[in-house]
């Protein structure tokens, strides 16, 4: 069995896309400092401190010069001489701001940040002029006062709602197309005649094809953890999160496995097994009760429950057994 997984393993580095996402996966948890900086410099520059600069028009009863019927106003903003159209209106004595962006994601994000800097030290002002207390919120720790950036919340998503959760699944279905891999490479080129006339059983060999990707992907899941440690983000419960990651890779190596000896075929196995996986995304990092995001709420160091936790290794780990004894890489699948 050790012959067929080194085996498997040196194949497996021969895949220039395989290879390909592994390197990817690393280099993204190596410099994951880098890629959040990136982002929230994108999506919200006011953390690092940068507003940058908009032109707005101002559309209704507004108190500034340079206040613009809604109709001149929407033609600035289509010729792009404004960035954004603020439309103030007045419903039963409440004022109310709608806020007219550019369709553009990224430049939408920044425009808001701006336009969110203008509004808040309006509002301040306003407290101070009518005389209405301005509530702060301090943070404490260890006795001494911090500070904590408006936009600090957008950090911790990324990482743990998204970063975690992605590098998880990714490990899992590469670990899986891996598995899809190895099993159809023996079947097509006919190499299964050779391994059934060594001593080893058809389970055994059976066996192997599961066991080196496991090995393999849980090797992968220990580096990305560690290199997140090594970028200064703080993994809380690392045994929990790497537990929790490898049960979904187990999850997903037995479907490759099952799919991979059913099919025979790798394009057929593949195909399916993307569809699937593809759908399943949204649901693995959208749901709070999802495996991935656990992950992510583990490496926070947040309360996950143990109980759906506990049933899902519970589950992957035991068709992950059980698939050898389902369908055994033999003479038949020839």
């Amino acid at each position: 069995m050790f012959e067929i997984v080194k085996k498997d393993m040196k194949l497996m580095f021969r895949e220039r896309t395989f290879v390909s996402i592994v390197f990817l996966i690393v280099f993204v948890a190596g410099i994951s400092s880098v890629v959040t900086f990136g982002l929230i410099m994108l999506y919200n520059p006011d953390y690092l401190g940068f507003y940058g600069s908009s032109k707005v028009a101002v559309v209704g009863e507004c108190f500034i010069e340079s206040c613009y019927d809604e109709e001149t106003a929407m033609e600035l903003f289509k010729s792009g001489k404004v960035d954004a159209v603020l439309i103030v209106s007045d419903v039963d004595g409440i004022k109310y701001v709608d806020v007219i962006v550019p369709d553009d994601e990224i430049k939408a994000a920044q425009i808001l940040s701006y336009v969110k800097k203008l509004l808040t030290e309006y509002e301040e002002k306003l407290r101070n002029v009518y005389g209405v207390p301005n509530l702060e919120l301090k943070v404490y720790s260890g006795g001494r006062e911090i500070e904590i950036p408006s936009g600090s919340s957008t950090v911790f998503k990324f990482i743990y709602l998204i970063l975690i959760p992605l590098l998880s699944i990714t490990t899992a279905v590469v670990a899986a197309g891996m598995t899809i891999d190895s099993v159809c490479e023996e079947i097509q080129s006919r190499s299964i005649e050779v391994l059934l006339s060594t001593p080893l059983t058809p389970f055994k060999i059976s066996v192997s094809k599961v066991a080196t990707p496991m090995i393999f992907s849980s090797l992968l899941t220990a580096l990305w953890l560690l290199l997140l440690a090594l970028n200064k983000v703080d993994v809380a419960n690392p045994l929990l999160a790497f537990a929790v990651s490898v049960s979904i890779t187990a999850f997903f190596v037995s479907l490759g496995y099952l799919m991979a000896a059913k099919f025979r075929d790798r394009e057929s196995a593949q195909l399916l097994f993307s569809i699937l996986a593809a759908g399943s995304l949204p649901l693995m990092v959208t749901k709070y009760a999802s495996p991935a995001l656990m992950v992510g709420r583990a490496a926070a160091g947040a309360e996950i429950d143990f109980t759906i936790a506990a049933v899902f290794s519970a589950a992957s780990f035991a068709l992950l057994a059980f698939s050898p004894f389902i369908v055994k890489i033999d003479k038949n699948l020839i």
